[in-house]
């Protein structure tokens, strides 16, 4: 079933989509430069939310990374002859969202680590977590029930980050 054959290449552009999104979203250390001219020290102690400044940052950096594959989406459509659903615009969104989410966490979970070798350390530590997600993503082509299963997802990592985030940023301005 290896080949250029319509009924490969027909199935093949999901799981290709997903790759390409997960690297587009590996290399990214999103407070880094926050962290390191003390912007993150500004943001804890004005009287703002930290976790909704903080989260309008990752949400800006996800529109921006989206708009790219929003873009090329329609090209890889005719390239590789696949219908266009809605359920396959509607997966793409949500699962880049939880992407950006579950990136932002661990970028923020490694914001101490001074390391050179930073992109095999963020690979060894957000590919197990993300690997579940492109598997589950790259599937639900044709029931709704999986994509009720990604907002759930979603809701999840919408909890999670702000937690997250605000107490590894508060463990780590202490210091």
């Amino acid at each position: 079933m290896i080949g250029f054959s319509k009924d490969f290449l027909c199935h093949f552009h999901l799981g290709l989509i997903w790759i390409c999104l997960s690297f587009s979203f590996l290399p990214e250390r999103f407070l880094q430069n926050d962290f390191e001219d003390g912007t993150l020290e500004l943001y804890c102690s004005s009287g703002y939310c930290l976790q909704k400044i903080l989260l309008s940052k990752l949400v800006g950096h996800w529109v921006l990374q989206i708009s790219g594959i929003f873009g090329t989406f329609p090209v890889v459509q005719l390239l590789y002859q696949f219908d266009q659903l809605k359920m396959n615009w509607f997966t793409l969104i949500i699962g880049s969202l939880i992407f950006t989410l579950m990136c932002g966490i661990h970028s923020c979970l490694a914001l101490g680590i001074i390391s050179h070798s930073w992109n095999s350390l963020q690979n060894l530590t957000t590919l197990p977590t993300l690997l579940p997600l492109i598997i589950f993503c790259a599937s639900t082509e044709t029931e709704w029930f999986h994509v009720l299963l990604l907002m759930g997802y979603l809701l999840l990592f919408l909890f999670l980050y702000p937690i997250l985030v605000s107490i590894t940023l508060q463990k780590l301005i202490s210091q």
